[in-house]
């Protein structure tokens, strides 16, 4: 998700998109002071529609990812997007999640011609309410009826997110009466990532969520909270997935997830 800038909308939606979509949001005319963004992973998908200020559009879908992706922040625009929960976009974009892995691809390639319908009544839609409406009926209908998931994949989602074992793929496995390369099949393509590296980036964002408002941080205290082994199990996984070491990413976030590019 973008950070605040210029006039921002949240919606959260209600069933059965709610299962699958986090919220929708719109920022318009959001126009940082920097030119480049580092965006870090979360384990989760995202559709977005842009203009610039020249009218220009363009819709892509950002796969989960387990590294950080390098925006082009040099320009003014504006955003309407779908953040989709853990597992979440795989019904609406038919190909396994798994093949978007640390991609971003443009819409028209998964949705043909439909991604320039919904992307011209987006734009044409007056009010931030009918937006959503617009972006919400489009992800219904792109579903076409296959808002389920394979039962083992969300109940290993359910465990993972409130896990604080050093082992929570095992941990799993043992209750689901499933192979360990056929969980790690059905999980990748819903998800986009495998198992174990999805529950690493999980706890990655989980130190940054803990440290999202505070400018003196004990990362040794957030390292212990967040079940890192030790501090250099910590800092490994912080530069894998940001490419920053700690205490850069402090120095130099917008938000939570978003970090500025210093030349």
């Amino acid at each position: 998700m973008a950070p605040d800038a210029g006039r921002f909308h949240r919606f959260a939606p209600g069933p059965p998109l709610s299962a699958f979509v986090d919220f929708l949001w719109i920022s318009e005319g959001y126009a940082p002071p920097h030119a480049r963004e580092r965006l870090l992973p979360t384990g989760t998908m995202e559709l977005v529609f842009t203009m610039d200020g020249e009218g220009r559009g363009a819709a892509g879908v950002a796969g989960a990812r387990s590294e950080p992706l390098l925006l082009d922040t040099s320009c003014p625009r504006s955003i309407i997007a779908a953040h989709f929960r853990p597992g979440g976009g795989y019904p609406f974009f038919g190909v396994p999640s798994g093949e978007l892995h640390n991609r971003t691809v443009a819409l028209d390639v998964l949705w043909g011609r439909d991604a320039a319908s919904v992307r011209d009544r987006l734009w044409d839609a007056e009010t931030p309410a009918r937006r959503f409406e617009v972006l919400g009926e489009a992800l219904v209908s792109r579903a076409r009826g296959r808002l389920d998931g394979h039962p083992a994949v969300r109940h290993a989602l359910r465990a993972f997110e409130g896990s604080t074992s050093a082992s929570p793929v095992a941990d799993v496995l043992q209750g689901i009466g499933m192979s360990p390369r056929r969980f790690v099949e059905v999980f990748r393509a819903e998800v986009g990532l495998g198992p174990k590296v999805f529950c690493r980036v999980r706890r990655f964002h989980e130190a940054l969520r803990r440290t999202e408002r505070l400018t003196d941080v004990d990362w040794a205290d957030v390292a212990q909270w967040c079940g890192y082994y030790d501090q250099a199990h910590f800092n490994h996984d912080f530069r894998a997935f940001s490419g920053l070491t700690p205490s850069s990413y402090l120095r130099r976030r917008t938000a939570r997830t978003h970090v500025a590019v210093v030349d």
